[in-house]
């Protein structure tokens, strides 16, 4: 495991961006030929292969990728193993101390935010403090929140110019957090951590004996307030099930955005089969970020729950669609 994160440092340096760990053994990046605006470059970091999603760009080896973007032969030299082939034995030995700092958290180490994160409850006479704090006054975010959720963001380092926001387990213990661009005009607007996203959003401010709200996002999150889960994604977690069965959860407000059918059905699903009492909400497009608190809960307490006849319905109208 420790040589995968040696080389994920290398190729970190070499493309100048960080990774996301996939399966373990791939890593993902922005595809520096096409440029697509999501991570769509694999590399497996066993062997060497490599290949965009979208333009094609691939290979077979460490040694075509560095020769095809024309990067360090001193970084290869690293990279590349003692024998004749180009691919990497997991006994292949790499010196790479004190080379670079940056490495590849493994899950039993302690998550940490960023060394450049500013808490914005710390007023700072600077440019970036006040771009960060008008970004979120447009988002309609509170002083309240930024306290309650210890909101921050950074002026230097990978997450320079983002928002950080924060998610602390049941033990306050750090278990993710997001980092989102404060300027409109950049290709890649989110910077997440490579945490694992087996976890439950927010869970320090969660209340499992009652009503919860799960929505994708941190500002959807924001706007509806109470005792809610950001999915920081569109499905839920292994851990999140767990929590919900377990606690046997009275009643569940599903509300993810308007282009997330497919996977609303696959929630509810899931819920109607745990025999969890859920309201499928609807916006007519819009996100709670954007209407705000007062009309996203008069969606939500004028929503109904959805019975398994209503799900399957639901289900026959997609497929056909």
């Amino acid at each position: 495991m420790l040589l995968q994160n040696e080389i994920v440092g290398i190729l970190n340096k070499a493309l100048n961006q960080k990774a996301k760990i996939r399966k373990g053994t791939d890593a993902v990046y922005f595809c520096p030929s096409c440029k697509h605006y999501k991570r769509k470059l694999e590399i497996n970091l066993l062997t060497g292969k490599y290949n965009c999603w979208v333009c094609n760009f691939s290979g077979t080896s460490f040694k075509s990728l560095f020769k095809k973007l024309n990067l360090s032969c001193e970084l290869y030299n690293l990279i590349k193993p003692n024998s004749r082939s180009d691919n990497l034995s997991l006994n292949d030995a790499i010196d790479l101390d004190n080379l670079f700092k940056e490495h590849v958290e493994s899950s039993t180490e302690i998550q940490k935010l960023p060394t450049e994160y500013i808490p914005l409850y710390e007023y700072r006479n600077s440019i970036e403090y006040k771009n960060a704090i008008k970004y979120l006054l447009s988002r309609n975010v509170t002083k309240h929140d930024i306290y309650r959720y210890q909101i921050g963001y950074c002026e230097s380092g990978i997450f320079r110019q983002r928002i950080i926001v924060p998610s602390f387990d049941k033990d306050n213990l750090l278990n993710f957090f997001i980092g989102r661009s404060y300027y409109e005009d950049v290709n890649f607007k989110y910077n997440n951590c490579e945490f694992s996203k087996n976890i439950i959003g927010f869970e320090s401010l969660v209340d499992f004996s009652q009503e919860i709200t799960l929505v994708e996002g941190v500002f959807d999150a924001f706007a509806v307030r109470y005792n809610c889960i950001p999915l920081f994604g569109k499905t839920l977690s292994k851990k999140l099930k767990e929590s919900l069965i377990i606690n046997k959860v009275l009643t569940v407000n599903l509300l993810l955005d308007n282009d997330a059918v497919k996977e609303s059905i696959k929630i509810l699903e899931f819920l109607i089969k745990s025999d969890i009492k859920t309201k499928f909400v609807t916006l007519n497009g819009k996100d709670p970020s954007e209407i705000g608190f007062e009309k996203t809960w008069e969606a939500i307490k004028s929503a109904k729950i959805v019975s398994f006849d209503e799900l399957l319905k639901l289900k026959l109208t997609y497929e056909r669609n």
